[in-house]
């Protein structure tokens, strides 16, 4: 018996697969160092279907699929580490990336873009401080 495996590959970067010009449990991988992953529709009714990303964690200081190079969206679930300032995990809520709010740093200083409830530890000052978005500042615990 002959089984056939469908799949379909791209090396640019940040090129995902149109979901509803994809098969049922089709693989979609792309390849490109830049945004690597591996793709797959749900099953939501057309015109609505979503695009799943298994993964790799996107790891850059700049958004996954940005600019995008063929389906614009991204998925439900789909995380990105955050490098622009103190490595920050987001995570993909259907609507838009939301940081994961257990953020702990250590390093000399205080980050330069830190996110409410953050911690740190300050080396220089041996303090252990959190951020408080709504008064702007750091707060000694």
């Amino acid at each position: 018996m002959t089984v056939q495996i469908l799949s379909r590959r791209s090396s640019v970067a940040n090129d995902r697969p149109t979901p509803t010009r994809i098969g049922e449990a089709e693989l979609c991988i792309n390849f490109n160092a830049t945004d690597p992953g591996v793709y797959f529709k749900d099953n939501t009714a057309a015109p609505s279907t979503g695009l799943i990303k298994i993964g790799p964690t996107h790891v850059s200081a700049t958004a996954p699929n940005t600019p995008a190079a063929g389906f614009a969206s991204f998925s439900k679930g789909e995380s990105w580490l955050d490098t622009a300032s103190t490595h920050v995990l987001k995570i993909h809520d259907g609507s838009s990336f939301q940081t994961v709010k257990a953020v702990v740093s250590r390093s000399a200083g205080q980050p330069s873009n830190p996110v409410d409830g953050q911690l740190h530890y300050d080396t220089t000052a041996t303090n252990l401080l959190m951020y408080d978005a709504d008064a702007a500042t750091w707060v000694t615990l």
